[in-house]
């Protein structure tokens, strides 16, 4: 492989080197955290299948508010999300952050006077449980006068709690009434974040900017690749570029896959070649359909699976016609079934009459699992 160590870095939610795509999306978050209160991507929630780079998104969210002074909390998916926030998360920061808070003492002890010591105990003259509200604005105060704020992220919103973000939903709308230096930016699986937002105490995320994570175009595939490559000290043809565009399906993940696979195989070599990059097809694929495609295939009812492998046995787009005889559907079934699959971002339109897979190597998955 060439020199250095493998610039490409295909862990989940692991960001990479270079970035691509997403350009956009960054500029504007940026330029909301600078706009103020009020500014309308401070509160965005960013869908996309799996492998689209939503916790990579959600990374350089969150890079973008600390490199401003910025905290960021991370919410946990657990049900006392607020609790958690009360018991440890805020006190924490407030101990790290708040140098003024004073405490009011009493004696308890003491000696002769002029030999002995004194001791004191703290005293709450009325002692109060201080709610995540409460400790919120007093973190904010502290971080007005350095005209700062916090930023919230969550991460699998649409396995989060619906109750528990609902009490958070509370306070955070508080504190964008009263215009504090305040973002959120969740991230989740395109119908999981439907079907969350329709829980009543999710308002707030309906008003959040909804942003869906496209595929990436070959174009940005193949110049992310090459830029990785080459702060890699490496180097890479222009056919194995367009070669591992084509492998990539403009998968962010899978771009970072191939391209890890590709350098490998390079073996000692400084460039690499359109070989190199189709030897990483069966690990791509096998990758895939673990990481993926199964989870996607998890929850599924059997009628939408027996659906998806039936498409399977065509080398392309299926005909619906074709997928309801094949099942013994009538056309009313056969199309709850394939909007069904369509919301799920598993197939997507592809002509007059026609299906085909969303996912890449899903054809692939289903075919190994019947054999």
């Amino acid at each position: 492989m060439p020199h250095g160590p493998n610039p490409f870095r295909p862990g989940f939610g692991v960001s990479p080197r270079v970035l691509a795509g997403r350009a956009d999306l960054l500029a504007e978050f940026e330029i909301a955290l600078d706009e103020g209160p009020g500014s309308p991507l401070r509160s965005v929630l960013v869908s996309g299948a799996r492998g689209m780079g939503k916790t990579v998104i959600l990374n350089e969210l969150e890079e973008l508010a600390r490199v401003r002074g910025w905290l960021v909390v991370r919410l946990p998916e657990s049900t006392g999300l607020v609790e958690e926030l009360e018991a440890t998360t805020l006190p924490t920061l407030l101990a790290e952050h708040d140098g003024t808070r004073v405490v009011r003492r009493r004696v308890t002890g003491g000696g002769v006077t002029g030999l002995g010591s004194v001791s004191t105990t703290a005293e709450e003259r009325y002692p109060v449980h201080e709610s995540a509200e409460t400790m919120l604005v007093r973190l904010l105060d502290v971080l007005a006068e350095h005209r700062t704020g916090v930023l919230f992220t969550l991460d699998e919103v649409q396995a989060v709690d619906r109750e528990a973000l609902a009490a958070f939903a509370s306070i955070y709308q508080h504190l964008l009434r009263d215009e504090r230096e305040i973002a959120f930016a969740a991230a989740g699986l395109p119908v999981g974040v439907d079907q969350l937002l329709q829980h009543r105490g999710t308002t707030f995320l309906r008003r959040a900017e909804r942003v869906h994570l496209p595929a990436l175009t070959p174009a940005e595939v193949t110049g992310a690749a090459r830029r990785t490559v080459e702060q890699g000290g490496g180097r890479i043809v222009d056919d194995a570029l367009t070669t591992l565009a084509d492998v990539v399906h403009g998968y962010p993940y899978l771009l970072q896959l191939a391209g890890y696979g590709a350098w490998r195989a390079a073996d000692g070599r400084e460039e690499l070649s359109r070989d190199d990059v189709i030897s990483t097809v069966p690990g791509v694929a096998e990758r895939m359909g673990r990481l993926i495609h199964a989870p996607a295939l998890r929850d599924l009812p059997q009628s939408q699976r027996d659906y998806l492998a039936a498409m399977a046995q065509d080398d392309g787009p299926s005909s619906t016609g074709e997928l309801a005889a094949r099942l013994g559907l009538n056309v009313q079934h056969q199309n709850v079934y394939r909007t069904r699959l369509i919301e799920r971002e598993l197939i997507t339109p592809a002509g007059h009459g026609l299906v085909d897979f969303s996912l890449p190597y899903m054809r692939e998955h289903l075919r190994a699992r019947t054999r």
